[in-house]
């Protein structure tokens, strides 16, 4: 998966939600914002972030407001999402131009993110529909405004949903990757 990554103050403000309402995978996957889905990926690492790192690179940090908490049933659990407002248009434009030169032969997956196609993170997993219900009430109107400044891309590690970042690429930068 390509996704935006938090910085640490970030990272660790929306942790704490998701302490809250995802305890089970707080401690094995970072919260991120997927730009491109999960894939089967026959180019070598190497290759492939060289290629995202040039699209990254031609891309400005910018400021992504998560709030507006929903919750949806995926098929088999309650998920509370936060979904992007201001910034989502930056977060779409990357998406579209990473899927476009870098990923053409994938159909951009819009269940990658929110139920209506807007760019999301997942703070919470319920087996209850009043669970479910009830967090987002509980988030209400609370918005987390993030400097959006990095890009990565993360292997999944496991059967138990984890996930690691694999290499990282800062927004706006002419160089390559750092790990």
């Amino acid at each position: 998966m390509v996704a935006l990554v938090f910085d640490e103050v970030g990272r660790r403000n929306l942790d704490l939600v998701r302490a809250l309402y995802d305890k089970d995978r707080v401690d094995i996957a970072p919260p991120v914002v997927t730009l491109v889905a999960p894939f089967e990926e026959g180019t070598s690492t190497h290759e492939l972030a060289q290629f995202v790192g040039v699209i990254v690179s031609a891309h400005q940090p910018f400021v992504l407001q998560m709030g507006n908490a929903e919750r949806y049933f995926d098929g088999d659990e309650q998920l509370l999402q936060l979904t992007a407002g201001e910034g989502a248009e930056a977060c779409q434009r990357l998406a579209a131009g990473l899927y476009r030169d870098v990923f053409p032969h994938h159909e951009p997956d819009q269940t990658a993110h929110s139920p209506a196609g807007r760019m999301a993170i997942t703070v919470g997993r319920f087996t209850r529909e009043s669970e479910a219900d009830d967090a987002a009430r509980e988030l209400g109107e609370k918005s987390y405004f993030l400097v959006m400044s990095e890009v990565a891309i993360l292997q999944s590690v496991g059967e138990d949903g984890g996930w690691d970042i694999v290499e990282t690429y800062p927004l706006g930068s002419l160089a390559g990757g750092s790990s």
